[in-house]
Protein backbone atom coordinates (compact mmCIF):
# COMPACT_ATOMS: atom_id res chain seq x y z
CA UNK A 1 0.00 0.00 0.00
CA UNK A 2 2.85 2.37 0.82
CA UNK A 3 4.43 1.80 -2.60
CA UNK A 4 1.07 2.30 -4.29
CA UNK A 5 0.50 5.53 -2.37
CA UNK A 6 3.91 6.85 -3.41
CA UNK A 7 3.21 6.06 -7.06
CA UNK A 8 -0.10 7.91 -6.82
CA UNK A 9 1.70 10.89 -5.26
CA UNK A 10 4.19 11.00 -8.10
CA UNK A 11 1.41 10.98 -10.67
CA UNK A 12 -1.04 13.29 -8.88
CA UNK A 13 1.64 15.85 -8.01
CA UNK A 14 2.61 16.08 -11.68
CA UNK A 15 6.17 14.85 -11.25
CA UNK A 16 6.31 12.61 -14.30
CA UNK A 17 3.22 12.61 -16.50
CA UNK A 18 3.50 16.16 -17.89
CA UNK A 19 7.29 16.34 -17.73
CA UNK A 20 7.67 15.51 -21.42
CA UNK A 21 5.62 18.60 -22.37
CA UNK A 22 7.21 21.23 -20.10
CA UNK A 23 10.04 22.17 -22.43
CA UNK A 24 7.83 22.16 -25.52
CA UNK A 25 5.20 24.36 -23.90
CA UNK A 26 7.82 26.80 -22.66
CA UNK A 27 9.40 27.12 -26.09
CA UNK A 28 6.02 27.74 -27.71
CA UNK A 29 5.22 30.45 -25.16
CA UNK A 30 8.64 32.06 -25.60
CA UNK A 31 8.19 32.15 -29.36
CA UNK A 32 4.86 33.91 -28.88
CA UNK A 33 6.60 36.47 -26.66
CA UNK A 34 9.28 36.88 -29.33
CA UNK A 35 6.61 37.61 -31.95
CA UNK A 36 5.24 40.33 -29.69
CA UNK A 37 8.73 41.82 -29.28
CA UNK A 38 9.38 41.83 -33.03
CA UNK A 39 5.99 43.43 -33.63
CA UNK A 40 6.71 46.14 -31.06
CA UNK A 41 10.06 46.92 -32.69
CA UNK A 42 8.54 47.04 -36.18
CA UNK A 43 5.99 49.62 -35.01
CA UNK A 44 8.58 51.99 -33.55
CA UNK A 45 9.12 53.64 -36.94
CA UNK A 46 5.41 54.48 -37.26
CA UNK A 47 5.37 56.31 -33.95
CA UNK A 48 3.52 53.65 -31.95
CA UNK A 49 5.01 53.57 -28.46
CA UNK A 50 5.40 50.18 -26.77
CA UNK A 51 3.22 49.58 -23.74
CA UNK A 52 3.23 47.21 -20.78
CA UNK A 53 6.35 45.16 -20.25
CA UNK A 54 7.90 46.36 -23.52
CA UNK A 55 7.97 50.07 -22.68
CA UNK A 56 11.76 49.91 -22.45
CA UNK A 57 11.86 49.40 -26.24
CA UNK A 58 10.80 53.04 -26.64
CA UNK A 59 14.38 53.85 -25.54
CA UNK A 60 15.93 51.42 -27.99
CA UNK A 61 18.35 54.00 -29.45
CA UNK A 62 19.57 54.95 -25.97
CA UNK A 63 19.84 51.31 -24.92
CA UNK A 64 21.78 50.50 -28.09
CA UNK A 65 24.49 52.90 -26.90
CA UNK A 66 24.40 51.72 -23.29
CA UNK A 67 27.56 50.63 -21.50
CA UNK A 68 27.43 49.68 -17.83
CA UNK A 69 29.30 51.99 -15.46
CA UNK A 70 29.75 49.36 -12.73
CA UNK A 71 33.11 49.80 -11.00
CA UNK A 72 32.67 47.78 -7.79
CA UNK A 73 30.99 44.49 -6.98
CA UNK A 74 28.54 46.29 -4.67
CA UNK A 75 27.27 48.36 -7.60
CA UNK A 76 25.41 45.28 -8.82
CA UNK A 77 23.15 45.52 -5.75
CA UNK A 78 21.54 48.68 -7.14
CA UNK A 79 18.23 47.75 -8.80
CA UNK A 80 18.54 50.54 -11.37
CA UNK A 81 21.95 49.25 -12.51
CA UNK A 82 20.67 45.70 -12.93
CA UNK A 83 17.44 46.75 -14.66
CA UNK A 84 19.23 48.97 -17.16
CA UNK A 85 21.76 46.24 -18.00
CA UNK A 86 18.97 43.73 -18.57
CA UNK A 87 16.94 46.21 -20.62
CA UNK A 88 19.94 46.92 -22.85
CA UNK A 89 20.57 43.19 -23.26
CA UNK A 90 16.91 42.51 -24.08
CA UNK A 91 16.66 45.44 -26.51
CA UNK A 92 19.83 44.51 -28.40
CA UNK A 93 18.84 40.85 -28.67
CA UNK A 94 15.39 41.81 -29.98
CA UNK A 95 16.77 44.35 -32.46
CA UNK A 96 19.31 41.82 -33.75
CA UNK A 97 16.52 39.29 -34.33
CA UNK A 98 14.38 41.90 -36.08
CA UNK A 99 17.28 42.82 -38.38
CA UNK A 100 17.94 39.18 -39.23
CA UNK A 101 14.23 38.54 -39.88
CA UNK A 102 14.11 41.43 -42.35
CA UNK A 103 16.50 39.51 -44.61
CA UNK A 104 13.89 36.82 -45.29
CA UNK A 105 11.28 37.23 -48.02
CA UNK A 106 8.79 35.19 -45.99
CA UNK A 107 8.66 36.18 -42.29
CA UNK A 108 7.44 32.69 -41.32
CA UNK A 109 10.55 31.16 -42.87
CA UNK A 110 12.57 33.62 -40.81
CA UNK A 111 10.79 32.65 -37.61
CA UNK A 112 11.45 29.01 -38.37
CA UNK A 113 15.11 29.56 -39.16
CA UNK A 114 15.78 31.92 -36.23
CA UNK A 115 13.64 30.18 -33.62
CA UNK A 116 16.60 29.56 -31.30
CA UNK A 117 17.63 33.23 -31.43
CA UNK A 118 14.02 34.32 -30.88
CA UNK A 119 13.76 32.16 -27.78
CA UNK A 120 16.91 33.77 -26.39
CA UNK A 121 15.52 37.22 -27.16
CA UNK A 122 12.30 36.37 -25.32
CA UNK A 123 14.29 35.15 -22.32
CA UNK A 124 16.22 38.42 -22.22
CA UNK A 125 13.58 40.30 -20.28
CA UNK A 126 13.66 41.95 -16.88
CA UNK A 127 10.53 42.66 -14.86
CA UNK A 128 11.16 41.28 -11.40
CA UNK A 129 12.47 44.25 -9.42
CA UNK A 130 9.68 46.82 -9.53
CA UNK A 131 7.52 45.05 -6.93
CA UNK A 132 10.31 45.19 -4.34
CA UNK A 133 10.42 48.97 -4.46
CA UNK A 134 7.08 48.99 -2.63
CA UNK A 135 6.51 48.39 1.08
CA UNK A 136 6.19 44.71 1.99
CA UNK A 137 4.60 43.75 5.35
CA UNK A 138 6.52 41.61 7.81
CA UNK A 139 9.69 42.27 9.79
CA UNK A 140 12.75 41.62 7.64
CA UNK A 141 10.69 40.17 4.77
CA UNK A 142 11.55 42.92 2.30
CA UNK A 143 15.26 42.67 3.13
CA UNK A 144 15.31 38.92 2.52
CA UNK A 145 13.36 39.28 -0.72
CA UNK A 146 15.77 41.95 -1.91
CA UNK A 147 18.67 39.57 -1.31
CA UNK A 148 16.87 36.78 -3.15
CA UNK A 149 16.04 39.15 -5.99
CA UNK A 150 19.71 40.11 -6.31
CA UNK A 151 20.69 36.44 -6.26
CA UNK A 152 18.17 35.72 -9.01
CA UNK A 153 19.17 38.64 -11.21
CA UNK A 154 22.92 38.10 -10.87
CA UNK A 155 22.56 34.34 -11.40
CA UNK A 156 20.76 35.14 -14.66
CA UNK A 157 23.52 37.54 -15.60
CA UNK A 158 26.11 34.89 -14.76
CA UNK A 159 24.24 32.27 -16.80
CA UNK A 160 23.92 34.54 -19.84
CA UNK A 161 27.25 36.32 -19.39
CA UNK A 162 28.27 35.41 -22.91
CA UNK A 163 25.27 37.26 -24.35
CA UNK A 164 25.91 40.29 -22.15
CA UNK A 165 29.52 40.38 -23.34
CA UNK A 166 28.73 39.75 -27.01
CA UNK A 167 26.22 42.63 -27.01
CA UNK A 168 28.79 44.86 -25.22
CA UNK A 169 26.39 45.62 -22.37
CA UNK A 170 29.12 44.84 -19.85
CA UNK A 171 32.87 44.32 -19.88
CA UNK A 172 34.64 41.11 -18.81
CA UNK A 173 35.76 42.91 -15.63
CA UNK A 174 32.17 43.88 -14.80
CA UNK A 175 31.09 40.29 -15.41
CA UNK A 176 33.70 39.12 -12.91
CA UNK A 177 32.47 41.69 -10.37
CA UNK A 178 28.92 40.36 -10.81
CA UNK A 179 30.12 36.81 -10.09
CA UNK A 180 32.04 38.07 -7.04
CA UNK A 181 28.93 39.79 -5.69
CA UNK A 182 26.84 36.69 -6.37
CA UNK A 183 29.16 34.59 -4.21
CA UNK A 184 28.84 37.16 -1.41
CA UNK A 185 25.04 36.99 -1.67
CA UNK A 186 25.13 33.21 -1.42
CA UNK A 187 26.88 33.63 1.94
CA UNK A 188 24.07 35.90 3.11
CA UNK A 189 21.33 33.53 1.99
CA UNK A 190 22.94 30.33 3.27
CA UNK A 191 22.10 30.79 7.03
CA UNK A 192 18.43 31.37 6.16
CA UNK A 193 18.16 28.88 3.30
CA UNK A 194 16.21 26.25 5.26
CA UNK A 195 13.83 28.82 6.75
CA UNK A 196 13.22 30.31 3.28
CA UNK A 197 12.47 26.87 1.86
CA UNK A 198 10.21 26.06 4.83
CA UNK A 199 8.30 29.27 4.09
CA UNK A 200 6.71 27.44 1.14
CA UNK A 201 5.13 25.13 3.76
CA UNK A 202 5.80 21.87 1.95
CA UNK A 203 5.23 18.92 4.30
CA UNK A 204 7.90 16.32 4.97
CA UNK A 205 5.57 13.70 3.51
CA UNK A 206 5.25 15.69 0.30
CA UNK A 207 9.01 16.18 -0.01
CA UNK A 208 9.72 12.55 0.92
CA UNK A 209 13.31 13.38 1.87
CA UNK A 210 15.48 13.94 4.95
CA UNK A 211 17.98 16.11 3.08
CA UNK A 212 16.77 19.43 4.52
CA UNK A 213 18.57 19.24 7.87
CA UNK A 214 20.10 22.24 9.61
CA UNK A 215 22.62 20.06 11.50
CA UNK A 216 24.00 18.71 8.22
CA UNK A 217 23.75 15.04 9.26
CA UNK A 218 22.25 14.10 5.93
CA UNK A 219 23.81 10.73 5.16
CA UNK A 220 23.44 9.20 8.63
CA UNK A 221 19.76 10.15 8.54
CA UNK A 222 19.35 8.75 5.04
CA UNK A 223 20.87 5.47 6.27
CA UNK A 224 18.59 5.51 9.32
CA UNK A 225 15.50 6.13 7.19
CA UNK A 226 16.48 3.34 4.80
CA UNK A 227 16.42 0.82 7.66
CA UNK A 228 12.82 1.78 8.39
CA UNK A 229 11.73 0.37 5.04
CA UNK A 230 10.00 -3.03 5.48
CA UNK A 231 12.22 -4.52 2.78
CA UNK A 232 15.20 -4.01 5.08
CA UNK A 233 13.74 -5.92 8.03
CA UNK A 234 15.95 -8.84 7.07
CA UNK A 235 19.22 -9.23 5.21
CA UNK A 236 17.57 -11.56 2.69
CA UNK A 237 14.27 -10.14 1.40
CA UNK A 238 11.07 -12.18 1.30
CA UNK A 239 10.69 -14.31 -1.82
CA UNK A 240 14.40 -14.77 -2.47
CA UNK A 241 14.51 -18.46 -1.48
CA UNK A 242 11.17 -19.10 -3.14
CA UNK A 243 11.77 -17.43 -6.51
CA UNK A 244 15.29 -16.13 -7.08
CA UNK A 245 17.36 -18.93 -5.51
CA UNK A 246 15.91 -21.74 -7.67
CA UNK A 247 16.58 -19.67 -10.81
CA UNK A 248 20.20 -19.18 -9.80
CA UNK A 249 20.64 -22.92 -9.19
CA UNK A 250 19.14 -24.18 -12.43
CA UNK A 251 21.20 -24.33 -15.61
CA UNK A 252 19.93 -21.73 -18.06
CA UNK A 253 20.62 -22.06 -21.74
CA UNK A 254 22.01 -19.06 -23.54
CA UNK A 255 19.70 -17.72 -26.20
CA UNK A 256 21.16 -17.75 -29.68
CA UNK A 257 20.11 -15.06 -32.13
Amino acid sequence: MHCRAEIIDYFSNCFYIPACTYEGDNVVLLLQVARHLIKAISQLGSGNKPVGTTTYLARVEQLSQYHSDVQRAEDWLKPSVVVEAFEAWAARMSVACAQNLSKFNDPEDGFQELSADLVEAALARCQFIEKLQQDIPGKGVKQQLQVLCSVYSLSLLHKHKGDFLSTSCITPKQGSLATEQLRALYSQVRPNAIALVDAFNYTDHYLGSVLGRYDGNVYPKLYEEAWKDPLNDSVIPDGFHEYNHPMLKQQLRNARL
